[in-house]
């Protein structure tokens, strides 16, 4: 159901001089290839509708257009706003949004789009989420996205979409000037004196749809009268109300009815509604009031409200006994599902029938993922039910399918009544998970362990004690406190027979314990009781244990392995299966390709991640996609855009605060020093991690320490360099990581600041042949350069000197690690050996997007694999591939694998 536009309501449209301007720069941004989103917030009335009509009206013709409406009556039915669009959803709003933003491409074909959403305030949720998902992508796709709601109805992340204004403009629309007024009077053929412009505009309010209301109704010499107040009420209201009053009585019984029902009904079921034998006649009174609007071109007719203030104003103005009438005649003529609303309207008192349909429908819905619609059914429930224990159930289990949905807010204004309820393990749980969700940590640990302590015992108070214990380990592992994690899963999994998500949640939390005490390869052993099998053979339900098993061989240095499970897990989760865990596998996977030397496809996926999470609060994720791309750009030598990333990721992990942030944006500084060739800075920004290693985490990665210890030497401080050597030897071994060839190697370059070449090129050819593809490519790279140094150094041993070198060569020069391959053929030319000219890896003709594009390009996929990669359409990608075509002068895939990205 939607609602529509106002008839020729253009015609009324009036200043908004400075609003326009900005959008048409949004408009002009997306005709060049720029995506934008516009939103505009309003009161009722303020012209929302209007303004963006006009905007719509102005597009240039290759804008396709695309049009949906929230509708308040079916906030609560899941996807309803997607399916305008031809989206049904599935199992996860991220997946619906992504189908969605490929939709949108298919439909412009390489050209522009406009999609307009309003009245966002009354989406459902899951609409909501998905189209965030689609705000995120929408600044790499040719996309208008134009939302209206009202002033501070910003759900779900929306608000803090705006706190980076990059591609999008918020536009809020006040009340109309007194020049505007009298514009709109002119428009409506009235030439009214200044002063009756000036009293009409005092009189509004400058209410766009007030004034326009006014001059529809009065006449010239009502609006023209030379003093007093004007003769109607000053609400709006009472306007409408007034007109309606003069309409036959089946007309008003037709209205009243209409605004009862609240959306869009075929006329036969208002009729029958409102009890009236012939609704046509009474349609056609009210279509002259212009409150009511119809589609006559469709079977059944179907009328509804033209603006929402119109509805409001009738609605409110009925009596108690009459809105009860009508609403029991609306469950009587309405689907079962839109029956239940007006049954619970209806109700006058107890009624226990209705309390148990609710229920019924409750659990259904909750099984089918719609967990906010199941907790509204239940707080119904709640509200007609006799029994006060089975209500007091019904309001805590609300308030747990809210926060389980990450409707925090919505489950806090449940509070008082959760605490008015009796003591017992379910009241305990939710009061632990607010808790939790305020940060109030140490309360919500009592909460947990007293909800826990039925654990084992019969339903439902087993299964709620059970969430407990998996709410208990998440808290313990996320504070570092392993063994309690450890414990708390152990008791979770003893129980048996848990639900899939439940039983999940348990062996994350037993292999997270495990990481926090004995490190990721421990949990990585540990979780292979539960997922043995190979990434590609991995079930969708497990996505998220494939995700936690790549995350650890990223901290267990397992670089490979982690590739392709996380890689497997993407491909599972784009389909719904553990979508929430998207940014999270992009961002761990961009990760591991810097480290095996895959930079361009590392772009692609941390770019992603940034697109994935941009608006939300995840500044954990935000920092650490920004680390990677400073330090994929520092290692390009592409200075002011890692410069520019460096600068995010520290404010993202100032906000964050977790060790995790803040380690991960010191490790990208370093890094960029490395590049730079700053071994002080790379000293003094890793330093402050080894002052006393008993406080770096079980679960973490040591990648960056042999960095460190390369920038002591190189700085010279050789003594502190070989005491860190054996911290490294220690810690590593303690985790059970495999850093034997980098810990060689940082000894090799020990003993030749030392001036002992013969002991350095023992410890070179050790480390050298202790190297494999899980060893970060720098680190690799590292050791054939310096080795090849060495060699030089010695002379007489130039041959073996050179291949060392072009080892080194050729292993930067497939990242494109620009600042180290200079350095390397700064080597090799001293020899008297020149390398050819490289051509550009990264043009800087190309954007983003284009980029991504090449890059997946020259991997060798095809264009309709890089759509699934990128998250548009084969259509889309068509058209960058053919922009990159002109933009680089080639006329081939070959070419562009050949000698461009390659």
């Amino acid at each position: 159901m939607r609602r529509w536009e106002l008839p020729a309501s253009d015609e009324w449209f009036v200043g908004r001089v400075a609003e326009l301007a900005a959008i048409g720069a949004c408009v002009d941004a997306v005709s060049g290839g720029a995506g934008r989103v516009v939103w505009v917030e309003g009161d009722p009335g303020s012209g929302k509708t209007a303004l963006v009509n006009h905007v719509v009206a102005g597009l240039p013709a290759a804008f396709v257009v695309r049009r949906s409406a929230a509708d308040e009556s079916a906030a609560d039915q899941p996807f309803a706003v997607l399916r305008q669009f031809g989206i049904e959803g599935g199992e996860s709003p991220q997946a619906a949004g992504l189908d969605l933003v490929g939709l949108l491409s298919e439909a412009g074909g390489g050209g522009p789009v406009a999609v307009v959403v309003e009245d966002l305030h009354w989406a459902d949720r899951e609409s909501r989420q998905a189209l965030l998902a689609v705000v995120r992508r929408v600044g790499e796709e040719r996309v208008l996205l134009l939302v209206t709601s009202r002033p501070g109805a910003a759900p779900d992340g929306w608000e803090r979409l705006f706190s980076d204004p990059s591609g999008r403009l918020r536009v809020v629309l006040g009340s109309l000037g007194r020049d505007d007024v009298g514009e709109m009077a002119r428009v409506a053929g009235l030439a009214l004196p200044a002063r009756a412009v000036e009293r009409l505009h005092e009189h509004s309010g400058g209410l766009a749809l007030y004034v326009r209301t006014l001059l529809t109704e009065l006449s010239f010499s009502q609006l023209a009268a030379p003093g007093g107040d004007l003769p109607v009420p000053r609400s709006l209201a009472s306007t409408i109300l007034a007109r309606l009053a003069g309409l036959p009585p089946d007309a008003r019984q037709l209205a009243a009815a209409l605004s009862v029902v609240g959306g869009v009904v075929p006329l036969p079921v208002a009729g029958r509604i409102a009890r009236v034998d012939h609704p046509a006649g009474a349609l056609e009174a009210l279509l002259e009031t212009g409150f009511v609007t119809w589609r006559p071109g469709e079977a059944s007719t179907p009328a509804g409200f033209t603006h929402p203030l119109y509805r409001a104003a009738l609605y409110a103005d009925l009596a108690p006994t009459r809105r009860r009438e009508l609403h029991r005649a609306a469950a009587e003529s309405l689907d079962a599902a839109a029956a239940l609303r007006h049954r619970v309207a209806a109700a006058d008192g107890i009624d226990d029938d209705l309390a148990q349909d609710l229920d019924e429908s409750a659990a259904e819905r909750a099984g089918r993922g719609a967990r906010s619609v199941a907790a509204t059914y239940l707080l119904w429930a709640s509200s007609v039910g006799s029994d006060p224990q089975l209500n007091e159930r019904r309001v805590l289990r609300a308030a747990r399918l809210l926060l389980e949905d990450g409707q925090t807010a919505r489950a806090a204004e449940l509070r008082e009544r959760v605490e008015g309820c009796g003591e017992g393990p379910l009241r305990s749980l939710v009061l632990g998970q607010l808790a939790w969700e305020e940060a109030a940590s140490t309360p919500a640990e009592s909460w947990f362990i007293a909800a826990s302590e039925s654990a084992g015992g019969p339903e439902p108070d087993g299964e709620v004690a059970a969430a407990a214990l998996g709410h208990l380990g998440a808290l313990y592992y996320t504070q570092g406190r392993g063994r309690e994690a450890v414990e708390a899963a152990t008791r979770l999994l003893a129980l048996g027979n848990l639900p899939g998500e439940l039983e999940r949640n348990g062996w994350i939390a037993l292999a997270a314990g495990t990481a926090a005490d004995h490190g990721a390869a421990a949990a990585l052993d540990r979780l292979a009781s539960r997922l043995p099998q190979p990434a590609e053979s991995v079930r969708a339900a497990d996505a998220d244990l494939l995700i936690v098993r790549g995350t650890l061989g990223f901290y267990a240095g397992r670089t490979t392995a982690a590739i392709a499970d996380l890689r497997a897990a993407i491909r599972l989760a784009r389909h719904g299966a553990a979508a929430a865990q998207l940014p999270r596998a992009h961002m761990q996977l961009a990760q591991l390709l810097l480290y095996s030397g895959e930079w361009d496809e590392a772009l692609v996926h941390a770019r992603t991640a940034l697109s994935l999470v941009s608006g939300e609060r995840r500044v954990w994720i935000d920092a650490q996609v920004h680390a990677a791309l400073a330090r994929l750009f520092g290692g390009r030598g592409e200075w002011q855009r890692s410069d520019e990333h460096l600068t995010a990721a520290a404010a993202a992990a100032a906000e964050a605060g977790t060790i995790e942030a803040v380690v991960t944006t010191r490790v990208a500084q370093a890094a960029v020093a490395r590049a730079r060739n700053d071994p002080g800075q790379v000293v003094e920004v890793l330093a402050p991690l080894v002052a006393n290693t008993r406080l770096i985490p079980m679960a973490t990665s040591l990648a960056w320490w042999p960095g460190l210890i390369e920038a002591m030497i190189d700085g010279g401080e050789l003594a502190r360099a070989a005491e860190q050597i054996e911290l490294l030897g220690t810690a590593a071994r303690q985790r059970g990581l495999n850093m034997q060839a980098r810990i060689e190697g940082a000894r090799a370059h020990l003993e030749a600041a030392r001036g002992r070449p013969d002991q350095a090129g023992s410890s070179y050819d050790r480390a050298i042949a202790l190297l494999t593809a899980d060893d970060p490519l720098l680190d690799r790279a590292g050791l054939h350069h310096r080795f090849g140094q060495l060699l030089a150094a010695r002379g007489g041993r130039r041959r073996q000197a050179v291949d060392q070198l072009r080892v080194a060569r050729d292993l930067f020069a497939g990242a494109g690690a620009e600042p180290f391959l200079s350095r390397v053929e700064a080597d090799l030319a001293s020899h008297g050996i020149t390398v050819g000219e490289r051509g550009s890896r990264s043009p800087l003709e190309l954007t983003d997007r284009e980029r991504d594009v090449a890059i997946l390009v020259a991997k060798g996929l095809t264009n309709r694999e890089i759509a699934a990669e990128l998250y548009v359409s084969q259509k889309a990608v068509d058209y960058h591939l053919g922009h990159i075509f002109a933009k680089l002068g080639i006329t081939s895939r070959r070419e562009l694998r050949g000698g461009v990205f390659n």
